[in-house]
């Protein structure tokens, strides 16, 4: 039913009513700037409580203070952190979608896992994106010992063959993929 009498009576949000959103006087409801980032704060920590989260801001860290120690040039760093962002962002808006399907769905539907695995999906392709992004942004960091080593060695003829042959090794070991190392295929 509507607050306040009159008007016609509202359904309840989980048979698919809304919110209403309008405050007091039928005007929008005013949140103060330090509420918005108290409730920002509060969505951040229940993030961290997840496993995934926790994991992938440690893999955040771990590649900014590499990037730091290696000297990456800060435009290089200001991309890593914003594809870092954006990684924490995924997974954020993948638990705030599975605690609402929680919420609405009791036991187990098919669309509600359908649901969670697309919002799981969001943030593989989010990972995905991020490795591509960090290969891109430290290729040039990972080619410098690489193009010195080759560059002494191929002084002599020898050394030349030698050099190309240890530098194919290196960039097929960086390039393949994780899975086929070791395997014999």
């Amino acid at each position: 039913m509507s607050r306040g009498g009159g008007g016609s009576p509202r359904k309840p949000v989980a048979q698919g009513g809304m919110l209403p959103l309008r405050g007091v006087g039928g005007k929008p409801p005013v949140v103060s700037w330090p509420r918005s980032f108290a409730f920002a704060g509060r969505g951040v920590a229940m993030a961290w409580r997840e496993r995934n989260f926790r994991v992938q801001c440690a893999a955040g860290w771990c590649a900014l203070s590499v990037s730091l120690l290696v000297g990456l040039p800060a435009e290089r760093v200001g991309l890593l952190v914003a594809v870092i962002a954006g990684v924490l962002s995924a997974e954020t808006m993948n638990t705030a979608v599975e605690v609402v399907v929680d919420l609405v769905v009791r036991g187990h539907h098919p669309l509600a896992g359908a649901a969670k695995d697309l919002a799981a999906g969001a943030v593989l392709a989010m990972s995905l994106g991020a490795l591509a992004a960090g290969v891109a942004l430290f290729r040039p960091v990972w080619l410098q010992p690489v193009a010195a080593f080759t560059a002494i060695w191929a002084r002599h003829p020898v050394g030349a063959v030698c050099a190309a042959g240890v530098e194919a090794v290196l960039v097929t070991l960086a390039w393949s993929p994780a899975g086929t190392r070791g395997s014999g295929r």
